[in-house]
């Protein structure tokens, strides 16, 4: 108890959410998250008998909440809870029944995915596009000669022979999971066999008789967010698309956390290679269960993601992609089997990694090449792929440039009071009215806006990454933030409030939300978001410097979050260079549909590998007037580039020098009043 009788107050932190908050010492961690927003399963009600509430807490210094997480700091399970475990014969490991487990000091603690009561929203979907099948797995039926005496041939080299004389295919070798199953499965279909082959190189798979289904699954990595499509190798058609929260990212939201977790845990690397492994085989098996399917089905897999997603899901140390030279084990193509790796498909199964161009620029990126094809377009060509660490292609089919930008994990909602992924609740879409100052908004799931409904029913529960970039932009259109982000003072807007050492805007009230609490945005927030914004910007525009253009015909936007940002007022920011806005697009999860594609066609597995040597890699870090470059590009929409294209829809340079003046004066103002006061 504090002096004043009152229980002492502890921080908790909810992943994958981010949402995090103060609450009394005792409360049990179930109370706790739906006090700040987390829906929790909770069948039973909290009887400890269901164990649909399970959570895992995470231990170690969380330096980026101020906090010391330790096991100190939540109580022992009690007798229930012991009885709950030993009566189902299971080790709880790291889990605990948030419902028993209760708050004795600041806690980080992991909600499991399947103890969401409320699921993320994973917006990544693949795109059809028209391509030649040639998929490097091939089904084949053939009639086998029965094995008889005098015939000293093996039953391999009998099936050997059929392949040869029906389907002209030589010199092949057969996987040993295949060997192993040779002999009852043709005796079993009466020496009538389909055989599947990879790459014409390889038998791995046997069935009996004559069957038809090959199954692949490409999988785009992403540093939050996994997204998988299963797909009809004989057809090219999508038959499933499951999705999920990176798993990893309990132990770090961006690359270079993860690589110093690898650093600093002797076990790190193996955790988190388990972790995705085991999310990938989770994919999977939603994704066949959906398509009426076994995850055996599924003979072939290509994966796309950045070096360091990519290094972890091979059980390869990214320690060395932690700084310079940024070396890569390779940057070549890579297939190696999935048992190897631990993926729970067919044991025959192939994973083939797509090439990477450089250490930071990797397979997600050629899946980006791949499907939107910038390299034999005739127009200079922009393309971004936001999220957690940006990739970014500038030029056409003459010269083609990458780079990465370490934009951090604001766009995805870390970093900002009250932000959080896209998921139901979460505020996405922002309006300030002109006159009043005042703000509308929609959350995701409701088709309506704030404005139109009765607040009891809106719920908003934060605000992710498109909901900030239609607020700042709005926030400034409305003379509210200056050119330089900064709140205006004094300012006009009654949802404007002076704080002890910055100021905030309230976005939703207490009554519009979830919590009960209010949704603000201070100038912080604004700040992360800049942060992030302009280190894009300035990686944008030293390409286009060393590709000798001063201006770009069209822009891609790629990646969950591009897909869904006001592609206006992501200008109206300076997410982006200028650009005709008719000229910007939003094309999805643009790496993922690059794996489709070459899931379904070796040739455009061969075509990434020779595009990945071909473009070239700009380390914009090290050029040496970057950092300069960078604070010019943290004004709105940019300290000194032009915007003609957004000519009437932000304030001119001399409505924004106007402002600068007058918050200058009131400055003076203020600090003379506190002159004569004292």
């Amino acid at each position: 108890m504090t002096s004043d009788g009152s229980k002492k107050q502890h921080l908790v932190v909810f992943q994958p959410s981010g949402r995090q908050g103060y609450v009394p010492e005792g409360i049990t961690l179930l109370d706790a998250a739906r006090q700040l927003g987390v829906e929790i399963e909770s069948i039973c009600g909290g009887q400890q008998t269901c164990g649909k509430c399970k959570v895992v807490a995470d231990y170690g210094d969380f330096s980026k909440y101020g906090i010391t997480s330790s096991p100190e700091h939540i109580s022992p399970p009690g007798g229930d809870e012991r009885h709950y475990w030993e009566k189902r014969k299971r080790d709880p490991g790291d889990y605990r029944l948030s419902c028993a487990a209760c708050v004795l000091g600041d806690l980080v603690v992991n909600v499991p995915e399947e103890s969401q009561a409320r699921k993320q929203i994973v917006r990544k979907s693949a795109t059809v596009r028209e391509i030649e099948l040639d998929p490097a797995i091939r089904q084949y039926f053939v009639r086998v000669q029965a094995a008889e005496l005098g015939d000293n041939r093996g039953d391999w080299e009998r099936l050997q022979a059929a392949l040869r004389d029906t389907h002209g295919l030589d010199n092949l070798r057969i996987d040993y999971y295949a060997l192993r199953d040779l002999q009852k499965i043709l005796r079993a279909g009466k020496w009538e066999v389909t055989v599947t082959v990879w790459n014409g190189q390889e038998v791995i798979r046997l069935q009996p008789g004559y069957q038809e289904g090959a199954y692949g699954f490409a999988v785009d990595v992403g540093t939050t967010t996994v997204a998988g499509h299963l797909v009809d190798l004989h057809s090219g058609q999508i038959l499933a698309t499951e999705a999920m929260m990176n798993p990893q990212t309990t132990y770090g939201e961006d690359l270079m956390s993860r690589i110093s977790y690898g650093m600093m845990n002797p076990d790190g690397v193996d955790k988190m290679h388990a972790a995705i492994i085991d999310a990938l085989s989770t994919l999977v098996k939603r994704a066949t269960r959906a398509a009426h399917l076994h995850p055996e089905d599924v003979t072939e897999l290509v994966l796309v993601g950045n070096t360091v997603m990519m290094a972890l899901v091979l059980g390869i140390d990214p320690v060395e992609l932690g700084g310079a030279p940024f070396a890569l084990a390779t940057h070549d193509a890579i297939d190696v089997k999935a048992r190897d790796l631990g993926i729970r498909v067919h044991p025959g199964a192939n994973v083939h990694i797509l090439p990477a161009e450089a250490g930071h620029v990797g397979a997600d990126n050629m899946g980006v090449v791949i499907a939107e094809s910038p390299h034999v377009q005739e127009d200079i060509v922009l393309v971004v792929d936001i999220g957690t660490n940006a990739e970014i292609l500038v030029g056409n089919r003459e010269h083609l440039l990458s780079a990465s930008s370490p934009t951090g994990p604001a766009f995805e909602g870390g970093e900002i009071t009250h932000g959080m992924r896209a998921a139901p609740g979460a505020i996405e879409q922002v309006r300030i009215d002109r006159e009043t100052l005042r703000p509308r908004f929609r959350v995701i799931g409701e088709p309506r806006w704030s404005d139109e409904m009765p607040d009891e029913e809106i719920q908003a529960a934060g605000i992710c990454g498109s909901g900030m970039i239609d607020l700042i932009a709005e926030l400034f259109a409305a003379g509210i933030i200056d050119a330089s982000g900064k709140f205006i003072t004094p300012n006009p807007s009654p949802n404007f409030r002076a704080g002890e050492r910055v100021g905030e805007f309230v976005v939703a009230t207490a009554s519009q939300t979830s919590t009960g609490r209010e949704i603000v945005v201070t100038q912080q927030d604004i700040r992360a978001i800049q942060f992030a914004k302009s280190a894009l910007y300035t990686g944008a525009k030293l390409l286009m410097e060393r590709r000798g253009v001063d201006k770009v015909d069209r822009v891609l936007l790629a990646g969950g979050f591009g897909a869904h940002i006001d592609k206006q007022r992501a200008m109206m920011m300076g997410l982006f260079p200028d650009c005709d806005l008719d000229q910007v697009y939003a094309v999805g999860n643009a790496a993922g549909d690059g794996a489709v594609l070459c899931l379904l066609s070796r040739e455009r597995r061969q075509r990434a590998r020779e595009i990945a040597r071909w473009i070239d890699y700009v380390e914009t870090a090290v050029e040496p007037d970057f950092q300069a470059r960078f604070v010019d590009a943290l004004g709105l929409p940019h300290n000194t580039d032009p915007f003609p294209h957004l000519q009437g829809l932000i304030p001119d340079r001399e409505t924004i020098a106007a402002q600068a003046e007058n918050r200058r004066q009131a400055r003076r103002k203020s600090r003379r009043r506190r002159a004569r006061v004292s």
